[in-house]
């Protein structure tokens, strides 16, 4: 698994790449939570070049979503991969994250980073 991080304004955008097996979701895990404690409150986590992720990563997502909300912030998902999307449709995760999820980049640049704030 690979991870890289850019910000863009206020959102922390987390592009993850390759397999996310059990040790690798704890990397990401370790990451995101380092990303938080350094005062973060809105996170984009790119899953659309993921090819397998296992329920510790569905977990840290999970997880990650609530943390940042009661936080008063918001993680969003942005995926156009159909393994993940496909995952997400069976899970009915596209329900838990409705208006949260985005099927590119461009989607999710053109509605939560252009505007000032992100919406929570």
């Amino acid at each position: 698994m690979e991870i890289s991080v850019e910000q863009s304004g206020q959102t922390t955008i987390v592009k993850v790449a390759g397999k996310i097996d059990w040790e690798s979701a704890e990397e990401l895990d370790d990451r995101v939570s380092g990303i938080i404690g350094q005062g973060c409150r809105f996170m984009a986590i790119s899953l659309e070049n993921v090819n397998y992720i296992c329920s510790g990563g569905i977990g840290t997502l999970v997880f990650t979503f609530g943390r940042l909300q009661k936080a008063g912030g918001a993680m969003y998902i942005i995926s156009s991969n159909s393994y993940i999307n496909d995952l997400f449709e069976t899970l009915k995760f596209h329900i838990v994250f409705a208006g949260y999820l985005f099927k590119s980049f461009d989607d999710f640049s053109r509605q939560i980073l252009t505007d000032r704030t992100p919406r929570a």
